[in-house]
């Protein structure tokens, strides 16, 4: 079982990692400020904080504040770039579908409650967009990708997973085909279901049959 304190420190590494809230080198929220933020006492924060910079997450200058190390991201905007043109979007899915059955496997494993919800979220607003007919669901998508991939609690993954999820971005005019679309609904739901549940296989099979709805599609528009 997570200390509150780990919690809040997952929860920090999201608003970096998932929602891009902070980013490298920047300042974040004063201590005082962010504690009320996370609905927790100053002295959990601090003990989230200290997590974190044991991590390299953060970095903590006395008398300046606290900061985003500059490497948090191992700098993937660039490693990405320089691939980016020869990489085509069906190559980067098939990436995916090689990594994300098992991340999910072992987030059914190894995911907090408090990750579960997280998840469920993210899968939330993107049910409510493709429910609402809006096309550009790619934020969202990312955000439910990626908080699966840090609910497996895999140092090498927390790395990795940014520069692929980048892919989405490539897909996002197949993933807006109708079957496409309905399919996700099912396939989110069902790998929520899983995850709650705590069964892995059955996670992991259901992220391979997502995986493989949009291979196809891409497959299908060439």
């Amino acid at each position: 079982m997570k200390s509150l304190a780990e919690c809040i420190a997952d929860d920090i590494m999201s608003m970096i990692i998932i929602e891009g809230r902070f980013h490298p080198g920047e300042k974040i929220l004063n201590e005082s400020d962010f504690a009320k933020e996370l609905f927790v006492s100053r002295s959990t924060f601090r003990e989230a904080v200290k997590i974190l910079s044991e991590r390299g997450v953060l970095i903590v200058r006395h008398g300046s504040g606290m900061y985003v190390s500059k490497d948090v991201l191992e700098n993937r905007e660039n490693r990405f770039k320089r691939y980016e043109s020869k990489i085509d979007a069906l190559e980067l899915n098939e990436i995916r579908m090689m990594i994300e059955p098992e991340t999910a496997y072992y987030a059914a494993l190894r995911a907090s409650n408090h990750e579960l919800k997280r998840i469920a979220y993210y899968g939330q607003l993107v049910e409510n967009k493709i429910v609402a007919g809006v096309t550009d669901r790619r934020t969202e998508e990312i955000r439910f990708h990626l908080s699966i991939a840090r609910a497996a609690h895999n140092s090498f993954m927390d790395r990795l997973a940014p520069t692929i999820f980048d892919a989405i971005d490539k897909s996002r005019n197949v993933f807006n085909l109708e079957e496409v679309r309905q399919g996700t609904l099912l396939d989110h739901r069902m790998i929520i279901q899983y995850l709650n549940e705590r069964n892995a296989d059955f996670a992991r099979t259901a992220m391979r049959s997502h995986m493989l709805r949009g291979i196809q599609a891409l497959k299908m528009e060439r």
